[in-house]
């Protein structure tokens, strides 16, 4: 039992770290080696529940990246490839699903308790031949907060021209019953919200990303967009007002040589 709760003390610490890198795995997609690459950024997020206090919206982040011979860290997302071709990466990975909130942060959410990130678990395929990219994770969440599970399928095209990358990507996103009514339930012994029970839907995202990085410079500089449209099983709880959600980051890091 002791065990149990350092467990998931220590996990539940890594996803409120990681929780804070969320958009910077989008400016890496594997398939060549990278230093370790440390920053600072600012990240916007338009959480959809009702009232949704406005100071909770935009916060410091760390970024971190790092492509090593089979470690990566990719913002969010940590992993082991035991696959890494020109065209293919195959890996294991722990990823930070990035939701939650305190019941502080909104009226509406009084009562219903502080829901922490969690922790996820699983896999990653990337097919890049070119361009054209195709990405695929699952992981199950092992911090014992939500016990859901989330797979992503995305499609994105990833342009180089001089120190400048582009990537614009879209995404579909399914997230389990479990992971749903964690975040988005409404408990009976919430004050301002009626009792609302979620299950498993699929969300769709559109968005895109920018790195500048001038060749022989350690300093690279970024920024991003992500609008993210959710599934009724969402937008119908009692504790959300909005069918979307936009996110917005800009930062600069390092990169150690």
């Amino acid at each position: 039992m002791k065990m149990k709760l350092v467990r998931g003390l220590v996990l539940s610490a890594a996803a409120l770290f990681l929780s804070q890198s969320l958009m910077a795995d989008e400016f890496s997609v594997g398939q060549g080696k990278r230093p370790l690459t440390l920053g600072l950024g600012l990240l916007y997020k338009d959480k959809p529940y009702k009232s949704y206090d406005s100071s909770e919206k935009t916060q410091p982040v760390p970024i971190v990246l790092y492509e090593g011979e089979h470690f990566f860290a990719r913002g969010a997302t940590i992993g082991w490839d035991f696959l890494d071709s020109d065209a293919l990466e195959v890996a294991v990975i722990g990823q930070f699903l990035g939701d939650g909130y305190d019941s502080s942060d909104s009226k509406a959410l009084k009562g219903n308790g502080d829901k922490d990130p969690s922790f996820g678990v699983g896999g990653q395929v990337i097919w890049k031949p070119e361009n054209l990219g195709f990405k695929f994770s699952a992981v199950q969440d092992i911090t014992d907060n939500s016990d859901g599970a989330q797979a992503v399928g995305q499609v994105f095209y990833q342009h180089k021209a001089g120190p400048w990358m582009i990537k614009p990507a879209a995404a579909v996103v399914w997230q389990s019953d479990d992971y749903n009514d964690y975040y988005y339930g409404v408990r009976s012994r919430a004050v301002n919200a009626n009792a609302y029970t979620a299950d498993s839907d699929f969300n769709y995202r559109l968005g895109i990303v920018a790195a500048y990085q001038k060749p022989g410079s350690q300093w690279m500089f970024m920024g991003g967009l992500r609008y993210e449209f959710f599934g009724d099983e969402i937008t119908d709880s009692t504790i959300v007002s909005e069918d979307e959600q936009l996110s917005a980051l800009i930062g600069v890091a390092y990169t150690f040589k």
